[in-house]
């Protein structure tokens, strides 16, 4: 019994003692946010047209030593 006696008096200090160490911390709520900042337009570079496509199906060099169509 003396054991669980103390063993409640401790869990009960060590709550007061957390309780009182949250109550001491500043506040963290009390700063206020910054103000929104204004929306600026950022022009915006042209951009280059792509290269025309190849009619040549990406094939390179020519027909020689080439199986299949003539």
């Amino acid at each position: 019994m003396k054991f669980l006696k103390q063993l409640i008096i401790m869990i009960v200090a060590s709550c007061v003692l957390a309780v009182g160490a949250m109550a001491v911390e500043p506040q963290k709520n009390d700063q206020k946010p910054p103000p929104p900042k204004e929306k600026q337009d950022v022009p915006k570079p042209d951009k280059t047209p792509p290269p025309p496509p190849r009619n040549d199906n990406g094939n390179r060099g020519g027909s020689e030593g080439k199986k299949g169509k003539p």
